[in-house]
């Protein structure tokens, strides 16, 4: 019993304290010259939470203009230009420092403080700098993929309804950023940056690589694999356009190996070492194999290896593929433990077995060298970096929670904390702070009357008079700030806006007394936010499982997780891993049976017995109790199934769309549905939870039979961005169930 009440103490906690955007502005200095310094500290679902240093200067009562940011939180980095220029973006926009006079000057602001839960999306980044590739959200799910030149900041539109993700572009650059690689439409093309800016790129048709997606091509040095189905192709750089032009008859390269069984495009990734004589495929996140290439053969390419991933500890979560200097495959893995917590991830060395090289607790994934010959991680407060090929530890840096990092070749390291940027020479050993990321307070000097600042971490520093370069004082002054200078004073109030915790005010001492905030919005009514609740269906396969708590972890959001006694057999540790996360569980019926159907009669006594076995199943499993919520499996149910479950003590779950509409391609051929792609059903969703304001939207955990092209669980992120950005809570499914 003492289990039971401790959840639902949990589950009430999470649904009391709404997970809209709050910001807090805080400490403030005043000086003779009405130029004001403030802080301003923001908790954004899904990001990290900071605050920041602004100034403003105050004329006729009011800010003169929007809000000047002096502090640039590193949410995240890119090197452009051969390395003279550090781009930074956050919530805020977009900033760049020069390397050479380490200045920083922000590019692009947004209009006021944003309060979305839109996080950043990475940039793909040519080599050598001078190009990048993006994709600029239009939709829910969709978004334009942008090619942009770094210098001049000309852009290219490259696929108008590109699938968008947050952690992942669909590009890949050649290694001398001569050529870049993308897809679209399930399609994988080729392109010369240099003549998409001139305008004279050839015709896309005619720069066609084959069918696939961006995880079917992989660059070895100067030359392009590419999986066919199960044919390994090699094509050289210099033979692309050959291979676009004359496809039909040439072939689409050299082949150099048979695989075993098809490439799975959306599901399987693979990588070849730099002597290309191996290739190393992860398939279904299950098997990992490696294979010897043959020169000029479709004949089966010989197995070094293949082992299944079978672990006891954890799911796995995510994977990128590693090669030593002599060619040794090497793997980072990512696993959601069983147990619950944090994701844990390591490095292993796959042969006869797989076995782990180098543990790191919640790292980063690796960052690697422009050589690839150094890893690095960041987890917590430290940033290591590894040798590739003997995983000996050749640096370390510590000091501040790390957020981001960018090598600057091969001995440079860029490291973004919550406290400052540095750059760390791995060779010397040294860091040298750049700028600020965070402020805790800002204050006038008052001999200078430069802005100095403190950095969180012990350290102060002063800002030059262009507001552009950033220097550490030593030792570090003890200012009192003020509040008012005469004409004026600046304080924190109350607001009706509840995105907001409080509101910086201006207040006029002389003349007409006038109080005004410094932005206006910050003091504006918004409207009362609606309720929708998470609900995930697992019938027979847990396949997105790590991607679904992952994220929810990520947004500190609750679902409830709908199951069957079907599932808790299969999944056992799956099963308990749910449990004993901060998340609901709810019965989805024994078995995946119509309880509509003419088979039987699924009377009350059939839907009690059902019910309760799958009670016992799940205490049995975990050592807990099933909440008193259901929904009839395929959400196949009649009025008479519905009064059933009511009668045995449960709350019935009714879906806003009214049924399942995440189905195979097979499912939609065989019903004569319509096949709707993650993104339409991210769509629909948002427009029926709109429509009926508010409601519960539910999200398969994976199929064990049939194909998808995509999966609305690896969009999760997404789903929930949308759901917030509307002004809905997520809260548990018992709150609006019948």
């Amino acid at each position: 019993m003492r289990i039971v009440r401790t959840a639902a103490i949990l589950l009430i906690f999470c649904a009391a304290f709404p997970l809209a955007a709050g910001i807090l502005f805080g400490s403030s200095d005043l000086n003779d010259n009405d130029e004001v310094l403030f802080t301003v500290r923001q908790s954004v679902p899904g990001t990290v939470s900071y605050r920041s240093l602004f100034y403003v200067k105050i004329e006729n009562g009011a800010a003169s203009s929007l809000p000047h940011i002096l502090t640039c939180y590193p949410e995240q980095m890119e090197l452009l230009l051969g390395g003279t220029v550090l781009q930074i973006r956050n919530r805020y926009g977009t900033a760049r420092f020069s390397t050479e006079n380490r200045q920083l000057e922000w590019s692009s602001r947004t209009a006021g403080l944003p309060v979305n839960s839109m996080r950043l999306s990475v940039r793909s980044v040519s080599p050598d700098g001078k190009w990048s590739c993006y994709i600029e959200k239009t939709g829910y799910a969709e978004g334009s993929l942008v090619f942009v030149n770094s210098l001049t900041g000309k852009k290219s539109i490259l696929d108008k309804h590109a699938p968008f993700r947050y952690d992942t572009v669909p590009v890949k650059w050649a290694p001398d950023s001569s050529i870049f690689l993308y897809s679209r439409n399930d399609t994988v093309y080729f392109c010369d940056p240099d003549a998409v800016q001139r305008g004279v790129q050839m015709d896309e048709k005619y720069c066609e690589i084959g069918t696939g997606s961006i995880d079917s091509v992989c660059w070895s040095g100067s030359s392009l694999f590419y999986i066919d189905s199960d044919i390994v192709y090699k094509i050289d750089i210099k033979g692309l356009y050959t291979t676009g032009l004359y496809s039909g008859v040439i072939g689409k390269g050299t082949p150099c190996g048979r695989l075993p069984e098809h490439f799975d495009f959306c599901r399987d990734i693979f990588s070849v070492n730099a002597e290309n004589t191996s290739l190393f495929l992860i398939k279904g996140g299950r098997i990992f194999s490696c294979y010897s290439l043959l020169n000029n053969s479709c004949d089966y390419a010989g197995v070094i290896f293949s082992r299944p991933y079978t672990s006891s500890y954890g799911s796995l979560l995510d994977a990128v593929i590693l090669w030593s200097s002599s060619g040794e495959p090497y793997v980072w893995l990512q696993l959601m433990p069983y147990s619950g917590g944090e994701p844990q991830s390591a490095v292993y060395k796959i042969a006869d077995s797989i076995k782990p090289l180098l543990s790191i607790e919640n790292s980063c994934r690796p960052i690697i060298s422009s050589d690839g010959t150094l890893a690095a991680f960041f987890s917590g407060s430290t940033v290591y970096v590894y040798n590739v090929s003997t995983w000996k530890r050749v640096g370390q840096l510590s000091g501040e929670n790390m957020v981001s990092a960018v090598w600057g070749g091969n001995t440079v390291l860029y490291v973004g904390g919550d406290h400052s940027v540095r750059r760390w020479d791995i060779v010397s050993d040294t860091s040298t702070d750049l700028f600020l990321s965070t402020a805790t307070d800002g204050m006038w000097d008052e001999k200078t009357g430069q802005i100095i600042a403190d950095s969180g971490n012990g350290k102060t520093f002063m800002l030059d008079q262009s507001m552009k370069l950033w220097t550490e004082m030593s030792p570090a002054l003890k200012q009192t700030a003020s509040m008012q200078n005469g004409r004026y004073r600046v304080f924190n109030g109350t607001t009706q806006n509840e995105l907001y915790e409080n509101a910086l005010y201006i207040r006029t001492l002389s003349g007409k007394a006038v109080t005004r905030p410094v932005y206006s919005e910050s003091v504006q009514k918004v409207s009362e936010r609606r309720k929708t609740a998470l609900i995930f269906d697992a019938y027979d396969s847990s396949d997105g499982l790590p991607f679904i708590l992952s994220t929810l972890n990520k947004y500190k959001v609750t679902g409830t997780f709908c199951l069957n006694g079907e599932f808790i057999q299969r999944y056992p540790s799956e099963t308990k891993q749910i449990a004993a996360t901060r998340n609901r569980c709810a019965s989805l019926f024994f078995s995946p049976v119509d309880l509509t159907g003419k088979d039987f009669i699924a009377d009350e006594s059939f839907v009690r017995r059902g019910l309760a076995r799958n009670e016992d199943e799940f205490y049995q499993c975990t050592g807990y109790e099933l909440s008193l919520l259901w929904h009839a499996p395929y959400y196949h149910a009649t009025d008479a199934v519905r009064d059933a479950g009511k009668k045995a003590g449960y709350s019935y779950i009714d879906v806003i769309d009214g049924g399942i509409n995440e189905m195979t391609l097979e499912d939609s051929v065989k019903q004569h549905c319509p096949y709707l792609s993650a993104a339409q059903i991210i769509e629909k969703n948002m427009t029926l939870l709109k429509k009926n304001n508010g409601g519960i939207i539910s999200v398969s955990v994976g199929f064990a039979y049939g194909l998808r092209t995509e999966y609305v669980y690896q969009n999760l992120d997404l789903l929930i961005s949308a759901i917030l950005d509307e002004g809905f809570d997520i809260v548990n499914a018992g709150e609006l169930a019948n």
